[in-house]
């Protein structure tokens, strides 16, 4: 791609972005997300910039399945008036400062404090973990059914993907880990030789909605995953990519764990008849105008389940 049609991409990207925004806007004029019922506590991590792309997820996702707990886990950047819009549009949430969520054997940052807060809860509940860039568009009967079964679910990034075995897992990874490679492809090459024992598993899936079954020692497992992982990589461990890698680990490896059908809950570029669930992840965002559609028609129901 030639510096031009760099600039040129950019700027449409821009442009989209910018188009997107304006009609988020409107998702506070919604109605307001109510008390629910369902057994488990829903749990995001949300930043300054996404507050109203969060709402978009929150709404479009709690219109089917409502729980009975909601917490934010607020990023540094979130600001007295983004608390005060998140209360007037969910009465009865929980947001707590990511400062709370940490611990001397797991990173700072990356959203290892969103990983860290879902131990703590997962003591007494199930949790499911939402990202502000997803939005649910049909009745998740896969999620529903896990969650009612007590049983973990995951984002996959492939058809009829399984959890494997480490050893298989780090056979695969190898081929791409090689010196310079990203730290995701790396830990996971290493996984067969960290001591995890027989039987223990891995799925290469997506944490931006990961379901997690009431586990109380999950908090201990995931620091010694964490502690494990610094001891062989050292600060590379500290990296963006590791909670991912700590959270397919973590789930993977609780009994009865499903990935999600794939592309049925997937990436933009995917999608087609029968999509349910569609993660906006960044380097798909607002290359089109799908996010933005997708919201308008998002609230346009909104509005009319309302009325």
């Amino acid at each position: 791609m030639s510096l031009l049609q760099r600039a040129l991409h950019r700027g449409r990207v821009e442009y989209e972005e910018f188009l997107f925004l304006w009609t988020v806007k409107t998702i506070l004029d919604t109605p307001i997300v109510s008390v629910g019922s369902m057994p488990f506590r829903l749990v995001s991590m949300v930043q300054h910039r996404d507050v109203l792309p969060y709402l978009l997820a929150l709404k479009s996702f709690t219109r089917y399945l409502n729980p009975h707990k909601i917490l934010v886990v607020c990023d540094p950047t979130i600001t007295a008036g983004d608390r005060d819009m998140l209360r007037q549009q969910v009465p009865h949430i929980d947001l707590r400062d990511a400062s709370e969520f940490v611990h001397h054997d797991i990173p700072r940052g990356g959203c290892w404090e969103r990983l860290f807060a879902i131990t703590e809860y997962a003591r007494q509940d199930y949790v499911v973990q939402l990202d502000a860039d997803t939005v649910t568009i049909a009745r998740p009967i896969e999620v529903e059914q896990a969650i009612n079964q007590m049983r973990g679910f995951v984002l996959g990034e492939a058809v009829n993907q399984t959890i494997l075995p480490v050893e298989t897992v780090s056979a695969n990874a190898a081929l791409r880990a090689q010196p310079g490679a990203h730290i995701q492809h790396q830990s996971e090459a290493a996984l067969s030789s960290m001591g995890f024992g027989s039987g223990t598993r891995y799925v290469r899936g997506c944490a931006g909605f990961t379901g997690f079954q009431t586990d109380t020692a999950m908090q201990d497992k995931v620091v010694e995953f964490s502690r494990r992982m610094r001891e062989r990589f050292q600060e590379r461990w500290s990296a963006w990519g590791t909670e991912q890698v700590a959270s397919n680990f973590t789930v993977a490896n609780q009994p009865g764990t499903e990935v999600l059908p794939f592309p049925k809950y997937g990436t933009p570029n995917v999608t087609g008849l029968g999509d349910t669930f569609i993660h906006f992840i960044g380097s798909r965002r607002f290359v089109n105008g799908k996010y933005r559609g997708t919201a308008q028609c998002v609230i346009r129901e909104l509005n009319q389940k309302g009325d």
